[in-house]
């Protein structure tokens, strides 16, 4: 408050002294015949002072000729478009700490949330039909620190981790009458951790790219030193071909330290030997070119594989679930009247562990974005996004990213975004806020989610993110 008192009276010092600047010039210029006559007759002076002073007023004449120039061009200021569209009321943070900024997401695509409280839930069996898809996953940033000066800035992330995990069950296998070739299940859960980042970003002023030039080319590059913790190989089929129907799994769970050393109750020294051995490195990269005052075009491509992270155990397990029902009738069922061959099931769980190395990276990303401001300035921002990405969780690596969101800034101090977007195999739905006082920020935000587009409204997932900002 003390600084913004300090300001507003650095702006009346300054208006006044301008105001009367303006002034002394307007009566040098015009000499005193506007003054009226009561002023005149009160300065009459003796003939040699008035000679003195003529010849002072000629000079002050010669030299106030471009104070004059600069009075035009200081009332021509105000008449900037963006002046009156958009005023910055919160100053960008110079430095910034960042502290635990997390957020968490669940959904389906055929059960509301909320009909889980219910005595009764409704299924959609035309939806079960095609397939149930489950979605899990959470992210906190432990540390963060950002120091921006002008055209460039660094920072350091340290303990930032990531988690994912998904289920997703055959289109056929809840349709008695479909028949099925080696459909894949999708099951899968990963953990990694940054143990570092430094992301830095800075501007290139003139940029030749063959025969067009780019100006204030902002790069932004972020190079990470990683972690996994935990990594499932998905390897899940279902089978049917008339009446034969077959689940077959053959997966492994890796792990940093040694799972069968966990379920015996024992330690393992060479559980801190794995984790030194563990380390991958992947960077991140970023362009934003200024293409018109009001459009912003840009890519982000988010962890660039360069050395695949580690895990050294792994936890084996690999069996089949077997039933035909050509022999078999209504009433067998009922009396429990079986045969043995008619079906099979693993009767233990009995997984195999052991050491292999195996490598793993972080899911990749691509997107490239627009940032439009219709108003030309920053109170309004359209920004569109269409890209890919790679997760190796799914039975489909490769997907789709893409949705548009719409960004209201008032002032830097108050700005929410209104996004409709598919990421991350899922369609969000999303409200975001953040109240800037520079000293301190709040971060908040809530979605609606659904691998279904329209569950997405009906509340079949929801996801909840939070954050903390420091700096001045």
């Amino acid at each position: 408050m003390k600084t913004i008192i300090f300001v507003l009276l650095l702006l009346t010092f300054a208006i006044t002294a301008h105001s009367q600047e303006v002034y002394n010039n307007y009566v040098t210029v015009n000499g005193p015949e506007d003054l009226n006559e009561e002023d005149t007759e009160e300065q009459e002076i003796p003939d040699e002072e008035e000679s003195d002073e003529e010849e002072a007023e000629e000079e002050e004449e010669e030299s106030d000729e471009e104070p004059e120039e600069q009075i035009v061009h200081i009332e021509e200021e105000p008449e900037e478009q963006e002046s009156f569209a958009w005023k910055r009321i919160i100053r960008d943070r110079t430095f910034e700490l960042g502290l635990a900024n997390a957020n968490v997401n669940v959904s389906n695509n055929n059960i509301k949330l909320m009909d889980l409280f219910q005595e009764t839930v409704e299924l959609n069996l035309e939806t079960a039909l095609s397939g149930i898809k489950l979605d899990a996953d959470a992210s906190i940033k432990t540390l963060s620190f950002y120091y921006t000066k002008d055209r460039w800035g660094v920072g350091l992330d340290i303990g930032h981790i990531n988690i994912y995990g998904n289920m997703s069950f055959s289109d056929n296998l809840l349709d008695g009458l479909a028949e099925a070739k080696d459909d894949k299940f999708g099951i899968g859960a990963a953990v990694f951790a940054d143990i570092i980042g430094i992301p830095f970003f800075f501007y290139i002023p003139d940029l030749n790219i063959g025969n067009m030039q780019v100006n204030n080319l902002k790069v932004r590059i972020r190079p990470a030193v990683f972690v996994p913790i935990f990594h499932t190989i998905p390897g899940i089929v279902y089978n049917r071909s008339g009446g034969e129907m077959s689940i077959d799994y053959d997966m492994r769970i890796y792990s940093i330290v040694n799972m069968e050393s966990i379920t015996e109750g024992s330690s393992n020294d060479s559980n801190e030997v794995a984790i030194n051995k563990s380390l991958g490195f992947d960077f991140s990269l970023g362009f934003e070119y200024p293409l018109l005052s009001q459009l912003d075009l840009g890519v982000d491509i988010v962890n660039i594989p360069f050395i695949g992270g580690k895990l050294n155990y792994y936890m084996h397990l690999k069996d089949s679930i077997y039933f035909n029902i050509s022999g078999v009738t209504l009433d067998d069922l009922i009396d429990g009247k079986i045969s043995e061959g008619a079906y099979h099931a693993p009767d233990s769980f009995d997984p195999e562990y052991g050491n292999e190395t195996v490598k793993l990276y972080r899911p990749f990303k691509t997107v490239f974005y627009a940032n439009y401001r219709p108003l030309n300035s920053p109170l309004l921002t359209l920004i569109p996004s269409l890209g890919f990405s790679r997760i190796d969780l799914y039975p489909q690596k490769w997907g789709f990213e893409g949705g548009v969101s719409t960004r209201l800034d008032i002032g830097n101090l108050f700005i929410t975004t209104l996004g409709f977007n598919y990421n991350d195999r899922k369609w969000k739905n999303s409200l975001d806020f953040s109240l800037n006082f520079r000293f301190f920020q709040l971060d908040i935000g809530a979605s609606l989610q659904s691998p279904n587009f329209a569950k997405s409204f009906q509340g079949a997932g929801f996801g909840f993110n939070a954050g903390l900002k420091f700096g001045w």
